[in-house]
């Protein structure tokens, strides 16, 4: 018997391909908890793995346009460079990351997906062009391996911090109090800051945008700050970044145990105000009413709550309890 039979709901994926993370949750539509996981997000051509091309804990097999690569591996682990620029969607990295995603969700013998939810950044979801183009690429048959292929039916392209939106309204103790007010929510990733503003459940679209005092803005600072500290380089973006995704409090350097709270709290007073502050200046279009909520998801979450209780010190600030996961269970909600 198939899957598909055993469950008449559609089979849905919510898929969030940073550029730091892969954050996936999975599900047929029915189900109250969804499967989640969250993966690094780099990926290479199989021979250009620094050490041999045996593949670690976690990463992935996958075939890109006939060529064997590997996908979810720790930053520093391939000898290529890093994707950081707009056009994220259409490198063969993304590429190489969704076939391993959707090679993942399907796992357990599955060869389809009934409806797969994503995200562009708000300054991209202005362009139907940019959306019409990736909802054509994520769309129908993909050959993730070279004896199996993956059809997706339906791609749902929403603006990013939507995602976030949905998994706090979702958890929110009076969600009707949200549909009344004007929320503005904010979506801190790894290349970009997103946030959206909502008045009574509309968009607001010359309010919502994008800037690029993000998460790669902030490991930065932190590395040159240690740097300064100790007299020498810093240890380095890759490897300040593999201890934040593990949970780690420290790093190692010239053979010691650094602690990186005081120098990632340092970094955040230096950069998270300047994006917030800019932002605020962009939001113009409010007509003088206030932001009754502030919510905050994304990988960088955590960094900006403070920050944004300073700049909005009059509105309710809410949090997602698990940020990072919050813009990919979003858009599995959206189904």
């Amino acid at each position: 018997m198939s899957k598909k039979s055993q469950n008449t709901h559609p089979y849905v994926v919510g898929l969030d391909i940073g550029y730091s993370n892969v954050k996936r949750v999975e599900g047929y539509a029915d189900e109250a908890s969804p499967r989640q996981f969250i993966s690094p997000a780099q990926a290479a051509p199989l021979g250009s793995l620094n050490g041999n091309a045996v593949l670690k804990e976690g990463e992935h097999y996958v075939t890109l346009d006939g060529e064997p690569w590997a996908a979810f591996l720790s930053a520093g682990r391939a000898g290529v460079t890093r994707e950081l620029h707009a056009d994220y969607p259409s490198s063969k990295s993304y590429r190489a990351l969704f076939n391993a995603s959707i090679s993942e969700a399907c796992r357990d013998g599955r060869s389809e997906i009934d409806h797969l939810i994503t995200g562009l950044p708000v300054s991209q979801m202005r362009n139907p062009q940019l959306v019409e183009r990736l909802i054509e690429q994520l769309s129908g048959v993909h050959q993730v391996a070279p004896q199996r292929e993956i059809t997706v039916h339906e791609v749902t392209v929403l603006p990013q911090p939507v995602g976030t939106l949905n998994y706090i309204y979702s958890t929110y103790e009076s969600p009707d109090d949200l549909d009344e007010g004007v929320i503005l929510v904010l979506d801190p990733g790894f290349f970009s800051v997103d946030w959206v503003v909502f008045r009574r459940g509309d968009i607001v679209r010359d309010s919502s945008d994008s800037s690029m005092e993000a998460m790669s803005a902030l490991l930065d600072a932190i590395n040159v700050l240690i740097g300064r500290e100790f007299g020498g380089p810093g240890p380095g973006r890759d490897k300040i970044e593999i201890a934040l995704q593990r949970g780690k409090p420290y790093i190692q350097l010239y053979g010691s145990r650094v602690d990186l709270q005081p120098f990632v709290d340092q970094a955040v007073m230096t950069v998270v105000p300047k994006a917030l502050s800019n932002m605020k200046q962009q939001m113009r279009f409010l007509d003088g009413e206030a932001i009754d909520f502030v919510l905050i998801g994304g990988g960088g979450g955590n960094c900006y709550s403070a920050a944004a209780k300073e700049i909005f010190p009059l509105s309710k600030i809410l949090a997602a309890a698990e940020p990072v996961i919050s813009n990919a269970f979003g858009y599995w909600l959206n189904h």
